[in-house]
């Protein structure tokens, strides 16, 4: 299926992608009708800027009415392959494709593309500083927060285009071919969505299955899952570890070492980082080895990890009150990414979680809960299975709201604990993202009252 000026397009989806397919398609000549089953304001808002654009948009619920005109559907990643409304669309054969499957085959760039369960948007943002630290044109779009929908009239023949790669997306590729592709880890996440943990693997394998002869793919080899997807690596295959010592980059003692071809490089100490956490470490490790092979200079990588500050709502210092840290980890959305928040406190805490569950197993948390955690306090849609999870190990507190939620933790905690923010949920049930979120928890900690930054 090629994409022609004169095509028909349907886009499914208003939110940010949606809206950038949509943009993009009308700038292309295509006549663009776009359909969305939500009712927000926020969505009222958009439709009302895309109709001034000359795009057709309808909301509220999804009409049949117009398919017999259209040639292409271009789904958002956040709509279900398995709704109803596109079940019909596939049993009438009208092409589906994603949003960034639309993007990448309008890409003059080099695509290199970062996936995993947990850590995608800080090595994202880490690889794309050690490029422009090596005087390289790179932006960083995708599932970080720009759509690649969005940004693909400002990319050059020569940008190296860090790519956000989520499993949503991952769906609904067919010719998206990245150059260099990562993937930090694997573990249980959207299940909710993909329906079984092979499935939401089976996703994430795509991003090895697009690539070809001559490509480069950067492996975790430390995470038991990705080793064995090492055989669907079609080209040169590089790897990270924390633990031994591998063709790529690994940590010896406290030194970060790459190690692409001769001998080992010493880029930088832990020490140097200013993020914490071995999971940073690791973050630090595969961002040198894709930054290195899509064309960043060691004096670049080394500036940048030295300098990186990490992103808003990765656990993130916001306050401090009465000997009281407060912490935002709001992007954290799998008990996974709470347990390497955990591990990372270096005191006892205070956890406050919840939202809409997405298929996790929060009893993993008991054994660590036991160890790190004074308390937690759990909020949103299913607070409740948090609380059933833990019970047993810790005292647990109910809350109706996050700001509420912050009081109690302050209550609980003790001077020199932190109160950790680690939803382990998505965000949906009461915000549009984890952005929103996070903000509201850092704007109800500048309430509780004499709120110190750290």
């Amino acid at each position: 299926m090629k994409l022609a000026r004169g095509n028909s397009f349907l886009v499914v989806g208003l939110g940010l992608s949606g809206q950038a397919a949509a943009r993009l398609l009308k700038r292309l000549g295509c006549s663009v009708w776009v359909t969305e089953q939500g009712r927000t304001l926020a969505i009222r808002q958009a439709a009302k800027k895309l109709k001034r654009a000359g795009i057709h948009v309808e909301w509220g619920g999804h009409s049949l009415k117009r398919l017999n005109q259209i040639d292409v559907v271009v789904v958002s990643p956040g709509v279900n392959l398995a709704s109803p409304f596109l079940k019909r669309i596939k049993a009438r054969r009208i092409p589906i494709i994603g949003e960034m499957e639309l993007a990448a085959r309008l890409c003059s760039g080099t695509i290199v593309a970062i996936s995993g369960s947990n850590g995608k948007s800080t090595v994202t943002s880490w690889v794309t500083q050690m490029l422009k630290n090596s005087n390289r044109h790179a932006m960083a779009v995708g599932n970080i927060g720009r759509p690649l929908s969005a940004s693909v009239s400002s990319i050059r023949r020569d940008t190296r285009v860090v790519l956000e790669v989520s499993s949503f997306q991952l769906e609904t590729i067919q010719t998206f071919h990245p150059k260099v592709a990562c993937l930090l880890n694997i573990s249980k996440n959207h299940l909710d969505r993909h329906g079984s943990f092979a499935a939401y693997l089976a996703a994430k394998r795509q991003l090895l299955l697009a690539q070809r002869q001559g490509d480069v793919a950067v492996l975790n080899a430390d995470d038991p899952v990705l080793r064995r997807l090492r055989t669907s690596v079609k080209g040169k295959r590089l790897e990270f570890s924390i633990l031994r010592r591998v063709r790529g980059a690994y940590l010896k003692g406290d030194a970060l070492m790459l190690h692409l071809s001769g001998r080992p490089i010493r880029i930088a100490r832990t020490g140097d980082l200013r993020l914490t956490g071995s999971h940073n470490v690791a973050n630090a490790l595969a961002a040198m080895v894709v930054a290195r092979v899509s064309g960043a200079s060691v004096a670049g990588i080394r500036g940048a990890l030295k300098s990186f500050k990490g992103l808003s709502h990765r656990l993130e210092r916001v306050g401090r009150a009465n000997g009281v840290t407060f912490i935002n980890d709001s992007k954290s959305t799998t008990v996974e990414a709470t347990l390497v928040a955990l591990e990372a406190c270096r005191n006892q805490a205070v956890l406050i979680a919840g939202g809409r569950d997405k298929g996790a197993n929060f009893s993993k948390l008991k054994k660590l809960a036991k160890r790190k955690l004074r308390a937690a306090v759990v909020f949103g849609e299913h607070g409740h299975r948090v609380k059933a999870a833990l019970d047993s190990a810790i005292p647990v507190t109910r809350a109706k709201t996050v700001h509420q939620a912050v009081l109690c933790a302050r209550s609980l905690a003790t001077a020199g604990d932190q109160v950790l923010f680690s939803p382990m949920c998505t965000s949906f049930d009461m915000f549009t993202d984890f952005e929103e979120r996070g903000e509201v928890f850092k704007a109800a900690v500048r309430r509780t009252g004499k709120s110190q930054r750290p």
